[in-house]
């Protein structure tokens, strides 16, 4: 307190002297007799602040035992509710450990809140009545001055204490002022309901559930054992979950295995795409570990990129399964970054280690595990080990040295290309009947959305149908009757035009949720058939005012709502069931059922409605717009049946003091939406960025692709455009076998730079005018090499090293660098050979002129088998006789579109290979 200013301590101890005496003066006054009660409710309110739920920051909380004391204020006066203020407070200072003055100061503020609020409760209600209209507003007024009357004061001391003004502080804004309220209405409107009957309490106070949840979506940001890039736990949280899990493995003797896991070469994907990239695929392997690991284990970001999994009464033995699977998941999985135009991989090796003995620690867990996972880094990464005394255990990891292993078949056709140390990824066609397989089917390959496309009057057929089910079920389980009161019913069209005016926008577009479904669902219970179509009316009139809809929505609102009510009216029609007739347990368990039909009835229908009209999956609007409201609507059913039995027990007063349960979840719902609507707007202006640097890369990347190519090909005017037709006959290619669009484009990227090796080679060898020596010929036989280790110094084209490494390659194994045979040439320089070979065939050379479409058909045919892959053959060949257009064109004389070059036509040599 030394550390406050002369004007902040004179105002706490003067609040706190003030506060003495009116506490003193209360207890004088209370009614002892009571003390029992006063004692449980005082329990009651200490456990709400002991675990109170933490604001935004810190320094914020919001209390629930707001309710407790909105409660005893009702049932047994206000010095009786400043006792258990006194009582829950001083609990929490003993367990908080506040300094002294702040919960001093504390007590007094809430000490004369509530006197100030009970002289309210006496001047407008002196006879303090509660069961009429002028208690109610008594009640609502005092409990109006206690929440200003707290809130001001809790200002006050912050101005003078911080220097932070009203606005600054927060503390009369909307949410915090109207939540304060709502708790203490709802405390009041539980004393109501007990004083009616006290079982009835039970249907008032479960939605406080999703109130208290709610109210922990503003914390979720700033816990301290959250790691906020991954969303994982953290390092510290880890350490003190295993030893808190160890200590108990330790005393029943049971199991317990620590993985320790580690991403592999992160800091190369940082120097290749960026840090942003390398967060990318940190985020994405956190999510994968989430989603793979069992509901019991605990995944934590251990530090950088290293994780940490705590598995629970499993042996490393038993882990090892889950855990080989997780790694293979990560290795297979593809990682969108906003540096490249393609998807990234990544791979992580694992180290497993578990409990053996009761002498060991936390610390001995986990040295363990790290020792294993470090093993599997020294044997080459991406594998799984398990920790013992006597070594290190692999299990199944298959053997990678195996190169047969790696390759992949058309019915995996996007199956990556990395490069590797020794060898490479390959694919392979092995049956011709897959290539039109996958192209009758290309729409099923990974990565292709296949569009959904409904007619457009497919949307009025349904509406119309909706309407004409809705009239068919109404006349279905309508009887006469002039039962209807008609004044309380009419006090339900009231309810549900507030609570539907008020209903809360959702992120998405067109979609609201309100808390209408409460008055509805209670109405139509207690009023049938005549309820659900007046109900339902009101509902749709009130909708279409509020958004300006056109009529043909105010009828889907009123079909949809109609049918709602009337298939659970009928149901109970049907099973001879009359609702008021019922005993509580089963009118309780009867409006949760017919919230549910409400709730899988509207917002089914509604999802079918936008899916037909957008042309989207039905499956995935309800999933994301309707399926996190299952809770809500649970609920409603019960609040619904809190209103029907306060309505049947009090009239007037029972609706008013049932209405403060709806306005809370209001309240709740819109908290949750609000930040959902947050994270979602995030998302998308994340996406919208990451799109653009996708899309200004990508042109730079073509740019510089293009820019390769002309400058490789003008070294020679005879294969100048050489390079670009052969990526546009790779293209053809590969599109016929229905390779993914991320393989079509590393064949015309490879295309383009298939001959950049040639920079390297010497002008006098490469335009030689006469025949090439063996020895000047291997050197040419370089450029493939020197083509790949010129892009092993771009990080960017390295998925395209491997093609042009070995687009020499010969299917019978006599090509070059590698002597590569059949199927172990990566299938991307199959294509590329054939694509090379026809340019060469089809382009006029100083020794020859180029063949034509029939002379290239037969010499393809010739070399099938031997120099070129059979089945990319039989695929060109399809093309060039299927094409309306001839395909194969000559490039050398396209030449007379260009300038003349003269001293490259003088140096120009037939003897080099393309």
């Amino acid at each position: 307190m030394k550390d406050l200013s002369i004007k902040a301590r004179s105002y706490i101890l003067g609040t706190i002297f003030i506060g003495m005496i009116l506490l003193a003066w209360s207890l004088l006054r209370i009614d002892w007799g009571q003390i029992w009660n006063l004692l449980v409710l005082g329990a009651l309110a200490s456990l709400t602040l002991i675990f109170k739920v933490i604001g935004a920051t810190k320094r914020s909380h919001y209390n629930i035992s707001f309710l407790v004391y909105g409660f005893t204020f009702v049932l047994f006066g206000w010095e009786s509710a400043i006792l258990v203020i006194l009582i829950s407070n001083l609990v929490e200072w003993a367990w908080h450990r506040y300094p002294w003055y702040i919960q001093c100061y504390n007590i007094a503020t809430y000490t004369a809140a509530m006197y100030l609020a009970g002289l309210v409760y006496i001047i407008v209600s002196p006879e303090k009545q509660l069961f009429n209209l002028i208690g109610v507003t008594s009640i609502l007024l005092a409990m109006g001055t206690f929440t200003l009357i707290n809130h001001l004061m809790i200002a006050m001391v912050i101005w003078l204490a911080r220097g932070e003004n009203f606005r600054e502080s927060g503390l009369f804004e909307f949410f915090p002022l109207m939540l304060d309220f709502t708790l203490l209405c709802m405390g009041a409107g539980t004393a109501y309901i007990w004083e009616m009957t006290p079982f009835g309490v039970v249907l008032v106070l479960l939605p406080l559930y999703l109130i208290y949840s709610t109210l922990k979506v503003p914390a979720l940001e700033r816990k301290s054992e959250i790691d906020q890039k991954t969303g994982l736990y953290n390092a510290e949280y880890f350490q003190k979950a295993l030893s808190g899990e160890l200590e108990r493995a330790n005393r029943f003797n049971r199991p317990l295995t620590i993985v320790m896991a580690d991403l592999d070469l992160l800091r190369n994907i940082n120097n290749t795409y960026g840090h942003l990239a390398g967060d990318e695929v940190l985020i994405g392997v956190a999510n994968i570990l989430k989603e793979s690991v069992r509901e019991f284990d605990l995944v934590s970001r251990f530090g950088g990129e290293e994780y940490a999994i705590m598995m629970p009464e499993t042996t490393p033995g038993e882990a090892y399964p889950l855990i080989e699977s997780i790694r293979e998941k990560i290795e297979k999985d593809e990682f969108p970054v906003p540096t490249s135009v393609t998807p990234i991989q990544a791979t992580m090796s694992f180290g497993i280690a578990g409990r053996d003995s009761s002498e060991q620690t936390p610390k001995d867990l986990v040295h363990n595990a790290d020792t294993a996972l470090y093993h599997a880094k020294l044997k080459g990464r991406n594998g799984s080990f398990i920790y013992s005394d006597e070594g290190f255990e692999s299990l199944f990891t298959p053997d990678k040295s195996d190169t047969s292993i790696q390759e992949a078949t058309m019915l995996d056709a996007d199956a990556p290309i990395r490069p590797a140390e020794t060898s490479y990824i390959t694919s392979s066609l092995r049956d011709p009947r897959a290539v039109t397989d996958v192209q009758k089917n290309g729409a099923k390959n990974k990565g292709h959305k296949i569009k959904i496309s409904y007619p457009r009057w497919l949307v009025t057929a349904y509406v119309t149908t909706m309407t004409a089910v809705a009239l068919a079920l109404f006349g279905l389980a309508f009887h006469p009757t002039s039962g209807v009161d008609w004044i309380g019913l009419s006090m339900f069209v009231l309810m549900v035009v507030i609570t539907e005016w008020y209903s809360i926008d959702i992120y998405v577009r067109n979609t609201a949720v309100s808390t209408s479904a409460v008055p509805m669902l209670a109405g139509i219970l207690l009023y049938g058939p005549v309820g659900a179509v007046v109900l339902s009316f009101t509902f749709a009139t009130v909708a279409m005012i509020k958004h300006r809809s056109p009529p043909s929505r105010f009828i889907f609102n009123f079909s949809n709502q109609l049918i709602a009510g009337m298939s659970y009216t009928l149901l109970m029609l049907v099973m001879g069931i009359v609702f008021l007739s019922l005993p509580t347990d089963a009118q309780v368990l009867l409006s949760v059922a017919a919230i549910g039909l409400v709730y899988i009835s509207t917002t089914g229908l509604i999802a079918v409605g936008i899916g037909l009209d957008r042309d989207r999956s039905i499956r995935e609007i309800w999933r994301e717009r309707f399926s996190w409201l299952v809770p809500y609507y649970l609920a409603m059913g019960l609040v619904a049946y809190a209103l029907i039995f306060s309505y049947q027990t009090a009239g007037l007063v029972g609706i008013l003091v049932v209405l403060v349960p709806i306005l809370v979840l209001r309240l709740s719902q819109k908290q949750y939406i609000d930040r959902t609507k947050i994270f979602v707007n995030e998302l998308k202006e994340k996406n919208a960025e990451l799109e653009h640097s996708s899309n200004e890369i990508q042109k730079l990347n073509e740019g510089l692709l293009n820019t390769l190519a002309e400058v490789v090909d003008l070294r020679d005017p005879y294969v100048l455009g050489h390079s670009k037709q052969v990526a546009h006959y790779g293209v053809s290619i590969a599109e016929k076998l229905g390779l993914p669009s991320k393989r079509v484009e590393l064949i015309h990227n490879a295309g383009l730079l298939h001959d950049v090796g040639k920079l390297g080679i010497s002008e006098t060898i490469l335009f030689k005018p006469g025949r090439l020596t063996m020895e000047e010929y291997d050197i040419v036989k370089k450029h493939v090499t020197l083509g790949a280790d010129i892009l092993e110094a771009s990080n960017a084209f390295g998925d395209l090293i491997p093609i042009i490494r070995h687009h020499h390659e010969r299917y019978d194994g006599l090509g070059y660098p590698d002597g590569l045979e059949g199927e172990k040439i990566p299938l991307e320089a199959r294509i590329l050979s054939v694509a090379d070979s026809v340019e060469a065939m089809a382009s006029d050379r100083p020794y020859r002129r180029g063949l034509d479409n029939q002379e290239v058909i037969e010499e393809l045919e010739g070399c099938s088998g031997t120099q070129f892959d059979p089945l990319v053959v039989k695929v060109f060949v399809e093309i060039l006789q299927n094409e309306m257009q001839p395909l194969v064109i000559n490039s050398a004389r396209s030449l007379e579109t260009h300038e003349p070059q003269p001293v490259h036509v003088l140096l120009t040599s037939s003897s080099s290979p393309d």
